[in-house]
């Protein structure tokens, strides 16, 4: 059922409930297009009219909390490649695509800041509370069946924890590649 890739493939997820973002997201996004697909999904009942280079999609779940029902959303359109969460909050960071690309490790993780450049999360210790959806890339071969829980704000903790647990070839970045809320 999933194919995969020995190349960086990198599928980016973005729950939105602010579609206002969505342009400097896009302008963010410093990949090749041959190596990445976008896929948009709004806490909404209809996609909203919007022009970006992205597939997009909307579902509304009264259960879900913080855009967890989009992100599985999203999840359920990949097939292959690696999976990076990026909120309609926060930009890729400049450096993100050019520290990865020739990796073929199956669950990354790496340093986050906050907007005002102190460290938020070293991203080493992928484990509840210690890790955001903004800080670790996984394998969509290590995702399988693994879901966002739908009502819990520290889900991505989860989450990135069970999938690192499944890695055989985990890659530690000590470097920032993720600034919190860039957005905001």
């Amino acid at each position: 059922m999933y194919k995969c890739l020995k190349t960086m493939f990198l599928n980016i997820i973005t729950p939105c409930s602010r579609p206002e973002n969505l342009q400097k997201i896009a302008q963010s996004i410093n990949i090749p297009k041959e190596w990445y697909r976008w896929i948009v999904v709004f806490d909404a009942e209809t996609v909203p009219d919007i022009n970006i280079d992205a597939e997009l999609y909307a579902i509304k779940d009264s259960k879900s909390t913080s855009g967890n029902a989009q992100r599985n959303y999203g999840l359920d359109q990949v097939t292959s490649g690696h999976v990076y969460f990026n909120d309609d909050d926060t930009t890729l960071h400049p450096e993100l695509w050019d520290s990865i690309k020739d990796l073929d490790n199956d669950f990354i993780s790496f340093r986050q800041v906050w907007k005002s450049g102190a460290l938020r999360l070293t991203g080493f210790n992928v484990s509840l509370n210690n890790i955001d959806s903004h800080n670790f890339i996984t394998s969509n071969c290590l995702i399988g069946d693994t879901r966002w829980v739908l009502d819990r704000y520290d889900a991505d903790g989860l989450f990135a924890y069970e999938c690192r647990q499944k890695s055989k070839t985990y890659r530690y970045i000590d470097r920032i590649l993720s600034v919190y809320n860039s957005l905001k």
